[in-house]
Formats: structure tokens, sequence, C-alpha cells
């Protein structure tokens, strides 16, 4: 649960997020209330009681508030907003399919409300009773053999590679594989040591020395085409500067002992997949521009162009790592283990991936069924 400091509002683990170091800064002069907007209130109301929040949980608010409250409603006057004008905004964020955005903007919707009312700038709250409507949440899939054969042959540079090599044959979270470090792989033992993750507050990204549970702490064994991605980057990275490495160096030795390392060899504190730009950890901008080179690239290899978009649009990374966990229960890995490389906070979640396997998996059974029945008619 997101901790808060005297008085402020508690949520749900849509936002769980450990505190940060930062200090609550009274809001500047207000409009007075007869003349206050949703959009001016709400501002005051995230600068007054969700200053101690983490980056990553801050910035949650801050889209929130930029993208779906502002544009909508942000304009009303505050004491104008009726219920029917916020629960139609969640009815149509919920219809787009925005299952946990929706969920996370009706939480903030009623904080947002009820700290309105508790300092009187309403009588009462229209958010009390919102609901969250009945939608039919999307299902997850994993990729097509068609598709992995596609992108294995894709023409991807090194650090495109290993950024996709991590999801899919470690089942990396995307912040996990950003704040990888050299020193966090063990290329001989062929092991990934994953004990932080990457936040961003604004455009700027910083290094939470934590995964997202404790769960999240976890040495995952690396298969061997993780090993050829991970060493082929790592070669290409020492290319990159002017002077040659020592012979005996090996991949790991940094983990071992102080070396006297030339200007060609990556630091252990060197990000695997660095910003372009800077070559230090990726800011949200920086990797939207990463992941659109990694799309193009993709899309070519299913035979699109240009002109001709083929890559279907639930190709995000978030479906590498879930391919990388459908890989695993077709390998027979059991439940337990499985948790564990995934670094799922609860069997719970491990077993309703499960169990939506079964039931995918029961069309293929069927199959066999049916040649038996004919074979033996």
């Amino acid at each position: 649960m997101m901790a808060a400091h005297q008085g402020q509002d508690s949520s749900a683990a849509l936002f769980a997020m450990p505190m940060s170091d930062a200090s609550v800064s009274a809001p500047q002069s207000s409009p007075l209330p007869a003349s206050l907007t949703l959009t001016q209130w709400s501002q005051d109301w995230l600068i007054t009681y969700k200053a101690n929040l983490s980056h990553r949980t801050y910035g949650i608010y801050e889209i929130i508030l930029r993208r779906h409250i502002s544009p909508s409603v942000g304009h009303m006057l505050l004491t104008g907003i009726k219920p029917y004008h916020l629960q139609g905004l969640i009815n149509s964020m919920g219809a787009k399919g925005l299952t946990r955005t929706t969920k996370q903007t009706l939480l903030a919707l009623k904080q947002i409300f009820k700290r309105a009312v508790d300092n009187d700038l309403l009588i009462k709250s229209p958010a009390e009773m919102l609901y969250y409507p009945k939608v039919s949440k999307p299902i997850k899939r994993a990729l097509t053999d068609y598709e992995r054969a596609c992108f294995a042959s894709a023409q991807l540079d090194t650090k495109c590679r290993a950024f996709i090599s991590l999801l899919l044959y470690a089942g990396l979270r995307r912040g996990e594989a950003l704040s990888l470090t050299w020193s966090d792989i063990d290329l001989e033992a062929k092991t990934i040591s994953i004990s932080k993750t990457r936040t961003i507050k604004g455009n700027k990204a910083y290094i939470k020395p934590s995964p997202k549970s404790v769960s999240g702490y976890r040495i995952i064994p690396m298969p061997s085409i993780l090993v050829r991605d991970l060493s082929a980057h790592w070669d290409a990275s020492r290319k990159q500067a002017p002077a040659p490495a020592p012979a005996a160096f090996r991949h790991t030795d940094f983990q071992k002992q102080p070396l006297p390392m030339s200007s060609c060899i990556p630091s252990p504190n060197d990000c695997v997949i660095p910003s372009a730009t800077t070559n230090t950890l990726m800011t949200e901008m920086s990797f939207r521009r990463f992941w659109e080179k990694i799309k193009k690239r993709l899309n070519l290899s299913l035979g699109g162009s240009r002109n001709n978009n083929l890559l279907p649009k639930d190709i995000t990374p978030h479906i590498f790592r879930h391919t990388y966990a459908t890989l695993l229960y077709y390998s027979n890995i059991d439940i337990k283990t499985t948790q564990y490389l995934l670094g799922h906070s609860s069997p719970i979640i491990t077993m309703q991936l499960y169990t939506h396997l079964d039931k995918s998996k029961v069309a293929e059974e069927i199959v066999k069924l049916d040649e038996y029945l004919q074979s033996n008619s």
C-alpha cells in the first residue's frame, strides 16, 4: 500500500509505491471557490497531498490529470460538476479498454473531491458514488510462432536485440531491463541479477534501488540465445571506443576485482540499454524514440513498409514478457519456479496466468481427440 504523510489519502495497490524524500510545499494562491476550476483545484491537491510520493507514483497522478481529467472536465467550475459528468468520463475510459488507468482515475477523482469537501470548497462530493463500469477485460496474448520467427530475423542493432531478448528470454519488466548495468550480468555463469528498476518523474529518469516488490529480487538463469545476444551487445559496446581492451579481460572480471580499465571497456555501472544521446539511463522520451525504432524494424520483418504497417497494435514490451511466461508454461516449468522467475508478488498471479493458458490449450487437445476418433471410425 502507498505510504502517506499524516492526513494524506490512502490509495489502493494501483498506486502502491514507496515514499520519496520530497517535502510538502504549499500551493500558490488559487482563485476563490466560486471561480475555481477542477484543473486548478486538482493541481493544488496534487502539490499539497501527494508531494511525498515516489517519483513514479507522483508521475502517474500527473498523467491522469493531464491526459484524462483536465481535457474532459477540467475546465468546469468545481461547484458546477455533477456526478453524471464524472461517471461519463469513467464510462468513456472504460469503453476504450483503459482498464487500469480507468481505475486509477476513479480513485483520483474520489480523493480530489473528498479533499475539496474537507476544505469547505464543496458541501458534498460528486465523486462519492462513482463506480467502475463492467467492461470486457482484454485478453493478454503471447507472440505467435510466426511473429517470433519474423522478429528473430529482424534487422535490429545489438542494443535493440538485447532489449527484446531480455524481455522475451528472461521475462524482465521494462523498468528492470532499462535499469540493468553490466555488473548485474554474469555471462560466464549465465545469470542476471535483478535488484532495481527505473522510475520516471517528469522526463527525468532515476534508479529506484529496489524492484517492484520484494519478490522482484531474483537471479535469473539465461538461456543460450540470451547469452549470445548480450555477448554481441557487449562486444559492440567495446568497439564503440577507440582503445583495445586487455586481452585477458572477461565479461565478469569487474565483478571479481577492480581492473585498470581502458576507455573502451564499459564500466560496471554503465547501463546495458543506455540512452542514445547521453549513454546513461533512458528518459521516457528517449525510450519512446528507442521503441519506435524497434517497431519500425519489427514491422519490416513482418513484410510491412514505411507506408504499410503490419505490426499489430498490441506489440508492446509487455507482450514479450508474457510470451516468456507462456514459454515457461509449455516447457512444463512448475508454478513456484515460474513465480520466482517472473518476480510475481503472489502465487495467485501466476496461477491466474497458468489457468488462462490451460483454457487456451483445451482447443489444441481437442484436435487430438478428433484425430483419434477419425482414425478409429
